[in-house]
């Protein structure tokens, strides 16, 4: 039976590397997406920005 624990603790640490592997690559996809959304925050900015501006410019000439 001890031999049975022991190889049961080999084995929860390659599972433990497993997980800080995945929990790296989880981490990596976070930073991905993160910096992608943050792109679309910026190019939403100035979207809105362009057009506030434009409509702006449209109540003047209505006016």
């Amino acid at each position: 039976m001890a031999v049975d624990n022991v190889g049961g603790n080999g084995g929860a640490a390659g599972v433990q590397q497993t997980g800080d592997t995945g929990f790296q690559n989880q981490m990596a996809e976070f930073e991905r997406v993160s910096q992608k959304v943050q792109a679309q925050a910026v190019a939403m900015r100035r979207i809105t920005t362009e057009l506030s501006s434009e409509k702006k410019v449209a109540d003047e000439r209505v006016q």
